[in-house]
């Protein structure tokens, strides 16, 4: 009976232990994700602005300029791409990874344009598609911190990028 008992309690000890090793990790998780939400949040602040682009253009501004602002975008996608990549990594939901992808392709699409003799041109050429890119980041950027970022947004953004062309 002692032995019975000491089984018992070594084996509760035992739960207990990992019941609260459990806790800690999903604890350590869920900061983690939390803290890759807010940066891609910046990131998706940072690229909510990509109508200044048409306005940079309307204006004529110079090539310097416009490099320094694809630069920005290049700079904000990467982070973007990064960040939803880890979020997926550690939730493994699909939404994640077209962001993911998507912004994968908004960085090679702004690392090709500030590359370029002018980068004015590529941004010129794909104005009509990085114009619908800003309306559908801009929303997502709304709807990011409450959660409500759908599979569909996720999935627009991906197939409005893999319209740009370079």
């Amino acid at each position: 009976m002692n032995r019975l008992i000491a089984i018992i309690v070594a084996l509760l000890v035992l739960s207990a232990s990992l019941g609260y090793a459990y806790h800690e990790k999903s604890a350590k998780v869920d900061d983690a994700r939390a803290g890759l939400m807010a940066v891609s949040n910046t990131a998706l602040f940072c690229l909510s602005d990509l109508g200044a682009l048409e306005t940079m253009l309307e204006n004529n501004a110079s090539e310097e300029l416009v490099r320094e602002r694809v630069g920005r975008y290049a700079f904000c996608s990467l982070m973007l791409s990064e960040a939803s990549s880890s979020l997926y990594e550690a939730t493994g939901e699909e939404i994640y990874w077209n962001v993911h992808v998507a912004a994968s392709n908004l960085a090679d699409f702004f690392n090709h344009a500030k590359n370029s003799e002018d980068p004015r041109k590529p941004v010129a050429e794909n104005l009509d598609v990085l114009l619908q890119i800003d309306r559908e980041v801009s929303g997502m950027y709304r709807e990011w911190t409450r959660g409500n970022v759908t599979k569909s947004m996720a999935s627009q953004l991906l197939n409005l990028t893999e319209g740009l062309s370079w």
